[in-house]
């Protein structure tokens, strides 16, 4: 009886470690993906998803623009992906809480009005879905900078701009942007004249 209560021991400690390893396996992945998550956002911002039901989890997901990431992970994870990724450590100061992590790309502006309608719909319930802080060009955002941080104008709106303003700036100079062999130039010509998609022309 003793000897089997032994097998019975090696197996369950055999268990656990092949489940510590799958685990550390699963943990190493998803740092891997924050961290590449993390490469190619101009901002990510952190909020309070608690209360917060899952079909409207997915609505803000849906809501957010298509090159921009909403990722819900354990906030060790996270602060050790920004650890690792040059320019992200202020990530870790608001690494607290239950948080759901936003990843912005061109359109910063359009990943805060679906997030900013979660937030009012939640009010009226009394939960509060708070921002706990931001990081953008390797700095902390608080709520201030985060309100201003929103207001940018997307790629997308800024190239409009600049064509826009293309046409209405001198001859000679008008000329001497049409010379300029750049991407942006050709990317900015081509909108101008076919009202296409910015972000398919300028890469």
């Amino acid at each position: 009886g003793r000897l089997g209560g032994g097998r019975g021991t090696a197996r369950r400690r055999g268990d656990n470690q092949v489940a510590f390893a799958i685990s550390k396996e699963k943990k190493e992945q998803i740092v891997s993906r924050l961290k590449e998550e993390l490469e190619t956002s101009q901002g990510v911002v952190g909020f309070t998803f608690k209360g917060v039901s899952v079909p409207k989890m997915e609505d803000l997901r849906k809501g957010i623009p298509e090159d921009a990431s909403l990722i819900v992970t354990k906030n060790t994870l996270m602060k050790r992906a920004a650890e690792e990724v040059d320019g992200w450590t202020s990530v870790g100061d608001f690494c607290k809480g239950s948080n759901a992590f936003l990843f912005m790309r061109d359109d910063i502006k359009g990943c805060f009005a679906p997030l900013r309608a979660l937030q009012a719909h939640y009010a009226k319930e009394k939960i509060d879905v708070s921002i706990n802080g931001g990081c953008c060009d390797g700095q902390f955002l608080n709520p201030e900078d985060i309100k201003k941080l929103e207001k940018l104008p997307s790629k997308t709106e800024l190239i409009a701009k600049i064509a826009s303003s293309i046409h209405q700036i001198p001859t000679r100079l008008a000329v001497g942007i049409n010379q300029v062999p750049t991407k942006l130039a050709i990317g900015v010509k081509k909108v101008s004249e076919a009202g296409e998609e910015p972000a398919k022309q300028v890469k």
